[in-house]
């Protein structure tokens, strides 16, 4: 299944189960670019009018109110014989079936649906739709294109046997001879009798190599008068074998005035025909485009309601913006005054410490001299106790001679 190719086609889908066509519908919309959806056969009918350009399949129910499926097949079969159509349903009903295939039904589907088979049947019915649809398009350029060469230019066709079988109205008004004279003759029977034979052998040798032959060729009417062309000759395959188209260009004067004025309004006409068409298909274009636009009025009103708010949520940053460059500005300066007071802290700290220290060292020294000091005085301290032990003990003494003296003293008097 080639996924890139189904997500290319636009399928009409028709069913009158609500329930069934959504549930399909959810599925379809996974592989396909779009899926049109319709209740009816009338219903139906509408879209495809509309839509006929770009639907590629159409999947239907048969049994369905207001339109059945096979009214609705009837009715798409005389507007366009080639888009593929496969039905639908819940049952199978000999009758419906016949008339299915005689209004020219590609296939049918019992329910419930098998997915992948169904796919792989879309599949290959757009294959073969989109390619008889581009054989059809170049069919019909052929054919303009021959109806416009039979215009201008004398055309006749011989088979593989050298026998004529087809000469246009231009020749026969040329020559004045008549079909019949001309057909089933060899094909240098029309040719005038002083070319060469060598020319003539030379030109069927290069036809039967598959080559075209181009060159200046001379003819004679049916009262024997000339005329001349230049000539092609192209070889063509087809299940007969070969046949050879001879495309002829009269080279008279008159003739070519005639010829040149006919090619000038053929080819106006032609030129017109593709202008018209190109028109057509950039209105269809536009027409298809102008449908996702539908609302638009609706939305740019939306769009300004949302251009608006955007206005205002931008003034709002812009304000938030401002007041915020305030705050960085304020916190610049704030930060700044911080910096200063730091920088003056710091210095301060530094000349505190320096001071410290010097402090610290002179404790430092108070302390040893202190204790210097306290060693000092323990000494004289001691040296006081001892002192005053000694002064102690001469008091003692002196008591003690004192009494001495007293005692002898009275010791006399007695």
């Amino acid at each position: 299944m080639d996924k890139d190719f189904l997500k290319q086609l636009n399928i009409l889908y028709v069913e009158d189960d609500e329930l069934i066509k959504k549930e399909l519908n959810d599925t379809l919309k996974l592989f396909f670019k779009d899926i049109l959806l319709a209740s009816d056969g009338e219903e139906a009918i509408e879209l495809f009018n509309a839509n006929q350009k770009n639907i590629d399949l159409i999947l239907s129910d048969i049994n369905m109110p207001k339109k059945d499926g096979i009214a609705l097949l009837h009715e798409i079969r005389k507007i366009d014989k080639i888009v593929p159509f496969i039905f639908t349903t819940a049952f199978t009903n000999h009758e419906y079936l016949i008339d299915s295939i005689k209004y020219g039904v590609n296939d049918y589907f019992v329910k419930p649906l098998d997915i992948k088979e169904l796919l792989g049947k879309i599949e290959t019915l757009s294959r073969k739709s989109k390619k008889q649809k581009k054989i059809d398009h170049y069919q019909n350029m052929i054919n303009e294109y021959l109806d416009t060469i039979n215009k201008v230019a004398f055309v006749f066709v011989f088979d593989k046997n050298k026998k004529i079988t087809y000469v246009n109205e231009f020749y026969t008004e040329l020559s004045k001879l008549d079909v019949d004279d001309v057909l089933d003759n060899e094909f240098n029977y029309i040719y005038h009798k002083d070319i060469p034979s060598e020319i003539i052998n030379k030109q069927w040798e290069d036809l039967n190599n598959n080559k075209r032959w181009s060159g200046n060729l001379k003819f004679m009417t049916k009262d024997d008068t000339a005329f001349y062309s230049n000539c092609t000759i192209i070889p063509v395959l087809n299940e007969n074998g070969n046949k050879f188209i001879s495309i002829n260009f009269i080279t008279t004067k008159e003739e070519n005035n005639r010829r040149n004025f006919k090619k000038k309004v053929l080819y106006n006409f032609n030129e017109t025909k593709k202008i018209y068409r190109k028109a057509q298909e950039k209105i269809d274009s536009l027409t298809k485009e102008l449908e996702h636009y539908k609302g638009f009025e609706k939305k740019e009103s939306e769009f300004e309601k949302v251009k608006n708010q955007n206005n205002e949520y931008i003034n709002n940053i812009n304000n938030l913006e401002n007041k915020l460059k305030d705050i960085r500005n304020r916190q610049e300066l704030f930060t700044k005054n911080v910096n200063l007071k730091m920088k003056e802290i710091s210095e301060s700290t530094d000349s505190m410490k320096e001071q410290m220290i010097k402090a610290d060292k002179k404790v430092i020294y108070l302390r040893r001299e202190i204790k210097v000091r306290e060693h000092y005085i323990e000494k004289i301290q001691k040296e006081l106790q001892i002192k005053k032990q000694k002064v102690s003990d001469l008091e003692d003494v002196l008591n003690h001679r004192e009494s001495q003296l007293y005692n002898d003293k009275n010791k006399t008097k007695k």
